[in-house]
């Protein structure tokens, strides 16, 4: 076992020799992109989902800060997890910038609420609740950390993948569909 890979936080530390190296934690991730480099198979998932542009600037912005972090948890394997976990607090904007669009009560302040008030007010459909319930108790979870968790690739992808799912119908109407 590497020296990286030997210490007691399970991940590569980092020093001003190691830095600037692919973190050992990614030797033997198999990636799924027809790239034959490893790192740019990465990279080139990862930009391969994105956010439709009628969704609000403002959080296709916040959506880039995740998916940054996931390239360059290349470097540093934990900015893996950082960018998933973010990945749960992009969704809670999305849901507070639709609410704040349709004019939900100044009442509604929580993201249980939110989802809530979305899915009565038909904009999460009812088949979506459940999902959008889950990405809530995960960022929770994420929230107040116990320990540092430590997630893989292709749970991670999934994660980005199920994020684009669930922001852009909040904000791709019936009219904008059928242009």
């Amino acid at each position: 076992m590497s020296a990286s890979k030997s210490n007691a936080f399970g991940f590569k530390r980092l020093t001003l020799e190691n830095w600037l190296t692919v973190d050992p934690a990614w030797d033997g991730v198999v990636m799924s992109s027809s790239q034959p480099d490893p790192s740019e198979a990465w990279v080139s998932d990862l930009t391969q989902t994105e956010l439709d542009p009628a969704v609000p600037l403002t959080i296709r912005k916040l959506f880039e800060t995740p998916r940054g972090t996931l390239v360059y948890s290349l470097m540093f394997y934990p900015l893996l997890t950082l960018g998933a976990e973010q990945l749960f607090r992009v969704l809670e904007a999305a849901a507070s910038a639709k609410c704040k669009a349709k004019s939900a009560p100044r009442r509604i302040k929580t993201f249980k609420e939110k989802v809530e008030w979305l899915g009565e007010n038909g904009v999460i459909p009812a088949e979506q609740q459940s999902r959008w319930q889950a990405i809530r108790n995960l960022r929770n979870e994420a929230s107040h950390p116990a320990d540092q968790s430590i997630l893989p690739p292709g749970e991670v992808l999934t994660i980005l993948d199920v994020a684009v799912e669930l922001i852009n119908p909040l904000f791709i109407s019936l009219e904008t569909k059928e242009k």
